[in-house]
Order: C-alpha cells, then structure tokens, then sequence
C-alpha cells in the first residue's frame, strides 16, 4: 500500500512570484511565446496533387472548347470572353503546375540544421544582424508589441526603429527599451528610402525587415539566419506573412484568408525553381547582396551594342534603372510600387538565390476597412503591372524559363480582374439583348464549362480544408482598383502609399462605385427580362442565376464593408492614446524587472 504524502503549502513568495509571472506574459505588450506555432493552414495535403492533375486536364479541355471558333456567336462578346477566359485559364494552370513541383517531404539541409544547433547553443558565433521595424505614423499602441518582441528574440541582434512617421513618443518608447531609433529628414521613395537610409547608418551583415504591425515570434533569427550562414549564394530568406482578423469583420477575414495558399503551397513551391519573392516584411536580407544591386550589369545584347567583348570589364556608368530612378546605393530597389518583388528580381539577376521558409514566424494585421482595403490593392497592383510592362522578363538571358514564368504569373494575377469585369456584364447583357458570346448546346457547353470551374473552387479548399465566403467577395471586390492600377502604371503613374490600416476617412459608397453600377446594370437587365422575355429558357435561366449570384455578393460587400467600418471605429475608440501607450510600456518594463528578480 503506497503512502502519498501532502504537499507543502507555497509559499507567500512562490504565489507572488507566480502571479508576477502571469501577469507579466498576459500583458498587452507581451512577446510571443516560443512554444506558440498558431498556424493558421494545414501542411500541404497530398490530395491536393491529384485534384490539381484533375483541374489541369479540365483545364486544358474547356481552352479547345473556348478558343474553337465554331462556337462563335456575337464576335465582340466572343472575342472579350475567349480573352477573359484565356487570361483565367492561363494563370489557374501556371499556379497549379507550381503547386506539382512542391515537395513538402523534402527535409532541411543537415548543414542549416547543425548550424542552428551551433548558434543557439554558443558554439558559433552569431553574425551581426539588424533588424529595422519600419514606421510611417502608425498608432504608437500598435507597434509596441513589434518593438518588445523584436528586441526579445533569440540570437544576438540590433533592433531599430526605422520612423518615417518623426514621432517623439516613438523615440521615448525606444529610449525606454533600449533599442535603437533612426529618423530622416524627408520620405522620399517611402518604404524603400526609409529602409534604406537605416541600411546606410547600419553595418550589420544581414537585415531584417518588419512592418510596425507584425509582431515577430523569438526564434525567427533561429530559423532565418542558418540558411544564409550554410550558404553565401542566399541573398535573401523571406517567411510568411500571417494575420489576426479574428472579430474585425469580412475585410480583415477575406483580405487574411484570400492569402493563405499563396503562403502555405505556392510560395514553397518556388524554392523548388529559386524564384521565391520578397513580400515586404518578414524577410532577411544580406547585406553584401543588396549592396550588389548598385552594380548595372550590361546585358550580351547592349555589350554587342557598344562593341564590347563579352567577357571585357566594363566601368560602372549611373544610368536610369527600368524603372526610371537611379540606381539604389547598397539597398533595396526604389522607384517602385512593389520595392519588395523588383529587389527580389533584381537579386535572381545577377545570380543570386532566395529561400522561402514554410514557419509561421509572425503575426501581423490586415487592412480592416474596404478603403484601406483597396488602397493596398491597387499599389500592390501597380507593382504587378510594373512587371509586365517595364521588367523585360521575356527577353532576360539571365532568368531561367523557369523564373520567367514564375514572375509573370504576378501580372497575370491582377489580369485575372479583367476577366471578373468581363464575367460580370456577360450575363446582364445577356439578359438585355438576348445575345450570347458562345454558340453551343447546353449539354456541350456544361460537360467543358463545369468540371474546371467546380475544381477551381475544390482546389483550395481540399487543401485548406475550409471554405470562406469572405475571401471570394473582397478578391472580386478588389477588381477595378487593380483594372485602375493597370491604366495607371501604363502612363507611368505613381501609386500613393499609404500604411495598413493608418487612417484616412472611413467607408463611403464612392469607395464601391464600380460595384454598384454592377448592381444598376443587373437590375436594369432582370426588368428587361422581365419585360422582353427571352428566347432561350435555359440560357435565360443561367444567366438570371449568374445576375442573382452577383447581387447577392454585392449585398453581402456593401454590408460587410459597412460592418467592418464600424468595427474599425470602435477598435479606434478603445486603442490606447501614445501617452496611455507609454504608461502600459512603463508597466511592463517594471513587470519584466520585477520577474527578474523573482528569479
């Protein structure tokens, strides 16, 4: 017969220690825990390989159907729709080809993993690393979480604050921290000039850079850093980006969701063809590689135009990028929508290579309004068109075919609001004029038409597991700011910046004018309908199903961007002022020395 003797009672100090402590990791400005992987995907599911085999076939079956003129109805109609379709087809099967090269069983290098043993243990020195958070005006209370956890992840590190925003109070948090704080005395090329003028001031071998809103978890050093340390060819480790948007409405939901198989499948899949692309935060760079982009490497075809050998050196002559802007002296590329993406090409020209780490590392906000919403799409649309019309990526020896096509599904995915804009009149028009774009019998049409569209939408959800009504809406929402941004970039227009959810005006219906001229143009079509009636019931009933279909997501828009407005205000009215910011900040510091010494 066991005896189990009571414990002893803790003492009046081990309960003060141990409230101590979870006061301390409940704080609002408390850095993620080591132990916490909130992944908000599933690894990549191997049934997803055969429902894309599937979806290329069906694909590839409805493009001979479209493209065959014998079903040529309405010339203009058919030709808009064969290009829309095209335009569809074409991407879905360069992103689902993509998808067949990821090998997720793949295991991590043994050098990368001995080298992040050596340098968490101490047997290996760390290299100096500065990480710069970037700041333009955002809530103070917003990026302290950023400022804690970034001074408190593992490894050696310099923090900085990198504030294009000029906020003392800033600099006060910072001084109270003990990091660093850099200021400039102009914005000039926005993100790209602030980050760097920080690489200018620094020295550290390699940078890290985060926006304000994405608070790093302790050990992204620890799983970013060893893959540069085992190979000096890696210019740049990226990691995903991942949000909260938990309560704050369809916009943060659909703008969060919408991105997660592009971070959990397609961007692995490119290690697989070195054209893995920076996305703006989370990433780290090295130093020596940016420093190369200050280098014009004269293309065969411009040697041969200047009679110059091959293999002759050549003097570096300041000369206008492709994008019209000197070249960046030791930093990341300016003169961009998208500085992220065009430094990442830059980088895969001159030979460098880049890794895409698959490790929720972060955790960040997405925009919370539509109009915050639409103003990041059409700057990030910008970037993409620049690609198409300014890169060159067709004609670049230096890229292999691989990477070619991998950079040219960025434009195609904007090109896809081409198609979303066609699709939406085709039905109204349908329904006006009785005419159609394809000639063909139903059973023809539907027995090509079905299986691709059904696998489309079977895609990400076999993989994801889910399905989010929110992420289709805001995608389809976002199509004329990038059908803008495409006629803007094509007259070398300039997108304004504008930080995540930093303000500027809440929701108003001008911000969704194109979508509800839809909403007039369907309406207008069923009393039309209605009135006229239509020749063909069956085609007159698919396209009152289409028209339905659109109102209805128009009405969940129009009322989910009204909600998440409001949402947003009352996230505003209960954030913290700068001066209740520093006074939490204070509380905290005074929580983590107190711990300190209860140890």
């Amino acid at each position: 017969m066991s005896i189990i003797e009571p414990s002893a009672a803790p003492s009046a100090g081990t309960q003060n220690a141990s409230g101590l402590r979870a006061r301390f990791r409940s704080h609002r400005y408390a850095p993620p825990r080591i132990e916490q992987h909130d992944v908000p995907w599933r690894d990549f599911q191997q049934i997803t390989r055969l429902v894309v085999l599937f979806g290329i076939a069906a694909g590839t079956f409805y493009l001979t159907f479209i493209v065959d003129r014998e079903h040529e109805n309405v010339p203009i109609l058919w030709i808009a729709t064969v290009i829309a379709e095209v335009i569809l087809i074409c991407h879905t099967l360069g992103i689902w080809l993509t998808l067949m090269t990821y090998r997720p069983d793949i295991p991590e290098k043994e050098e990368v993993a001995v080298i992040r043993r050596a340098l968490v243990t101490g047997e290996l020195e760390t290299p100096p690393v500065d990480v710069f958070i970037t700041c333009a005006t955002e809530p103070l209370d917003m990026i302290m979480p950023t400022l804690v956890a970034a001074k408190n992840m593992i490894l050696p590190h310099n923090t900085w604050v990198c504030d294009d925003g000029r906020d003392d109070q800033l600099r006060e948090a910072c001084l109270k921290l003990g990091i660093g704080y850099l200021r400039r005395t102009d914005n000039r090329h926005a993100k790209a000039g602030n980050v760097n003028s920080a690489i200018d001031r620094t020295s550290g071998d390699y940078v890290i850079v985060l926006d304000a809103d994405h608070v790093p978890r302790p050990d992204l050093l620890v799983h970013t850093l060893p893959h540069m340390v085992a190979n000096p060819s890696i210019a740049m480790v990226q990691t995903p980006q991942t949000y909260t948007y938990e309560g704050r409405g369809m916009v943060a939901e659909g703008a969060a969701v919408s991105q997660e198989l592009f971070y959990e499948a397609i961007m692995p899949a490119k290690n697989q063809s070195n054209s893995a692309f920076c996305v703006g935060t989370n990433v780290m760079f090295r130093r020596r590689a940016l420093a190369s982009l200050t280098e014009r490497q004269m293309t065969k075809r411009e040697r041969r135009k200047a009679g110059i050998a091959a293999d002759a050196p050549v003097e570096e002559q300041r000369t206008k990028t492709l994008l019209g802007e000197e070249y960046p002296k030791g930093g990341i590329w300016v003169g961009s929508n998208s500085e992220d993406i065009w430094t990442s090409l830059e980088l895969h020209r001159r030979g460098w290579r880049s890794v895409f780490v698959p490790k929720v590392l972060t955790q960040g906000l997405t925009p919370e309004t539509i109009t915050a919403f639409l103003k990041q799409q059409f700057r990030w649309a910008s970037g993409g068109w620049e690609i198409l019309f300014w890169a060159k990526i067709l004609r670049d020896p230096r890229l292999t075919l691989s990477q070619k096509a991998q950079y040219m599904l960025v434009p195609s995915h904007y090109a896809l609001s081409f198609t979303v804009a066609v699709f939406a009149m085709m039905s109204p028009i349908y329904l006006i004029t009785d005419k159609s774009p394809i000639s063909a019998d139903f059973w023809d049409w539907a027995i090509h038409y079905l299986p691709f569209y059904l696998l489309t939408v079977a895609v990400p959800f076999v993989q994801a597991g889910k399905f989010r009504m929110s992420a289709i809406i805001v995608s389809l929402a976002a199509a004329p700011a990038h059908i803008k941004a495409f006629f803007g970039t094509a007259l070398r227009q300039r997108a304004t910046w504008n930080v995540t959810n930093g303000g500027g005006g809440g929701f108003s219906i001008r911000d969704l004018k194109p979508h509800i001229a839809i909403v007039l143009l369907d309406v207008f079509s069923i009393v039309v309908w209605y009135r006229l009636g239509g020749q063909n019931p069956t085609s007159s009933a698919i396209a009152i199903t289409f028209v339905c279909m659109q109102l209805g997501m128009m009405a969940w828009l129009l009322a989910g961007s009204e909600r998440a407005d409001r949402l947003a205000r009352e996230a505003d009215d209960e954030q913290p002022s700068a001066e209740e910011a520093l006074e939490l900040l204070d509380e905290y510091l005074e929580l983590e020395r107190a711990c300190g010494m209860a140890r």
